[in-house]
């Protein structure tokens, strides 16, 4: 702790991180959550709020500390918000009028709908706001891009965003979220699935990969049937070549089951069968404690996805995104979304999008150089090779 300041309050609810901390005379360390204070008058917040994901927040946390925002923002948090979210609109509910909040949060909230409430309470109060991108390497093993995220409440504020890079140590201003000066690619909901038009769907969740998804080894050490026991599923489409569009039944052997990649899904969609039910209460519990998996009445039990027409991988980093035709009737599980209501006019449209040069600079980085396409930005784009072939006027 640095710097000028009449007086200093940290919360952790790591006793450890700080027992044997020497603190100035007029700073403080409380044993405990940050929802627990009251206060609403810090002149500064700080901190690097926790990156749990939605599906991990304890019930009873998560209930206590959306009543708190809701109280003190009006703003009703969902239930897909991740734990940052929270810590970011209390820290804004915690400091005064004329306050500044400094927060290590995701680069994401500067564009996708799922911190679309948070950008609208901060753009409603017309502060101004700083993003630095930090470059990958500042956390190891974190799967998103890093920024430091000031905002600024003092009364000149008049609504401004700033994006910086972090080249070689400097800050460089970009005008943009993207970092280049073409916009980000717009959202749209997925209308297409009552409207008969082509939309797109997240891949899998199933709660756990290391038990719900197999390698052909585990299928055939288990005397699992194809079609009978396990169907076939794809989570990454990173080993297939570029210029792949079609996701054949030599393509599946090939880059999947003699990869020993993990391609099987076991069926929800049916009564096990003895063979499957073996290998289930074979599973060891530790490869199956999430709270997916806990909150179910049998912990293997997922809604089976039904199957897309195409398979699109969501990440990318210097090709074009991968589609492929679904011609084996995979389903897409994890970072792959499936493709749904497209026709083959369609697909051939939609990767001519997915190669236009300047697609890369309307996305979003993510981390580890990579780019994210999110299921609101694929539904676009499959909007727009409809309208291109003349499927829409």
């Amino acid at each position: 702790m640095t710097g000028a300041y009449r007086t200093y309050l940290g919360f952790e609810v790591d006793r450890s991180k700080f027992r044997d901390v020497d603190l100035p005379a007029n700073a403080s360390i409380e044993n405990a959550c940050a929802f627990s204070s009251r206060r609403r008058d810090f002149g500064a917040c700080i901190g690097n709020p926790p990156y749990v994901r939605n599906q991990d927040l304890p019930p009873g946390w998560r209930h206590a500390a959306a009543e708190v925002v809701e109280q003190r923002t009006g703003v009703v948090m969902s239930g897909l918000a991740n734990a940052w979210q929270y810590f970011t609109f209390l820290a804004l509910s915690s400091t005064s009028p004329d306050g500044i909040c400094a927060l290590v949060i995701p680069y994401e909230w500067v564009s996708r709908p799922s911190s679309e409430p948070l950008r609208r309470y901060v753009l409603e109060n017309d502060w101004d706001v700083s993003v630095y991108r930090w470059d990958d390497g500042v956390f190891d093993g974190v799967q998103t891009t890093v920024s430091l995220t000031v905002i600024d409440k003092h009364e000149r504020a008049r609504g401004s965003w700033s994006y910086f890079v972090d080249v070689e140590g400097s800050s460089d201003e970009r005008s943009t979220p993207t970092s280049s000066d073409a916009g980000v690619l717009a959202y749209t909901s997925a209308r297409g699935h009552s409207l008969g038009l082509p939309f797109a769907k997240r891949g899998l969740s199933p709660g756990t990969q290391k038990a719900l998804v197999l390698t052909e080894g585990q299928r055939a050490r288990h005397g699992l049937r194809r079609g009978t026991d396990v169907v076939p599923c794809v989570t990454s489409l990173r080993g297939i070549s570029t210029g792949t569009t079609a996701l054949s039944g030599s393509v599946f052997n090939r880059h999947f089951v003699q990869a020993g990649q993990r391609c099987w899904l076991p069926r929800t969609d049916r009564t096990p069968s003895n063979r499957l039910s073996a290998y289930l209460n074979s599973v060891p519990v530790e490869l199956y404690q999430t709270m997916t998996c806990l909150a179910r009445n049998k912990w293997w039990r997922f809604d089976m996805p039904s199957v897309p027409v195409a398979l699109i991988a969501s990440s990318f980093k210097k090709d074009a995104p991968k589609c492929v035709d679904n011609l084996i009737q995979a389903r897409a599980v994890g970072s792959v979304c499936g493709i749904y209501e497209a026709d083959e006019h369609d697909l051939v449209e939609l990767r001519s999008l997915l190669c236009d040069p300047g697609l890369p600079e309307r996305i979003v980085p993510h981390a580890n150089g990579m780019r994210k396409l999110e299921i609101g930005q694929i539904n676009t784009l499959l909007l727009l090779a409809r309208e291109v072939r003349g499927g829409l006027k």
